[in-house]
């Protein structure tokens, strides 16, 4: 599933290369054109037609990598283990458990396993960041009422 074996971290060359395809590619995001790009090795020259789409996931792919960044794929229906989403929520896999069992986010079970969608466990987290983000702006609307303003 998500495991290290499938990430790959960039070399400085890869981040110097990725920064500057980036910027090739940054006049083709707005738009919603298919690109034709030119692939050229060995003696010889491909060309091949990104679809839009394929184009916006290649440039945020470009920019994480210029920024050294190690980068990884995985299909939004990808199901993970409870070891695994517990890492990703950076949170104790007892503490997922509870989560799970609370109907917080949606499992399956696979004979006594759980087996929870990438895009599910992903949505959680969105959740609670745009939780916790008004609950820090509540905050620091009532310390400017209160003139506590740092």
């Amino acid at each position: 599933m998500v495991g290290t074996s499938e990430l790959i971290a960039p070399t400085q060359k890869d981040a110097r290369l990725a920064a500057e395809a980036c910027r090739g590619l940054s006049g083709h995001i707005e738009g919603s054109d298919d690109v034709m790009i030119q692939i050229a090795g060995e003696g010889k020259t491909e060309s091949l037609v990104l679809p839009h789409m394929i184009v916006l996931l290649l440039s945020r792919i470009l920019k994480e990598t210029a920024s050294g960044h190690t980068v990884s794929v995985v299909p939004v229906d990808e199901e993970m283990t409870t070891f695994e989403a517990a890492d990703f929520l950076n949170v104790s896999r007892p503490y997922l458990i509870g989560l799970l069992d609370q109907g917080k986010i949606p499992y399956r079970r696979v004979g006594t396993h759980r087996r929870i969608r990438l895009i599910d466990i992903a949505e959680y987290k969105k959740r609670q960041l745009e939780t916790s983000y008004a609950a820090m702006a509540e905050l620091q609307a009532q310390a400017e009422d209160l003139n506590m303003e740092s």
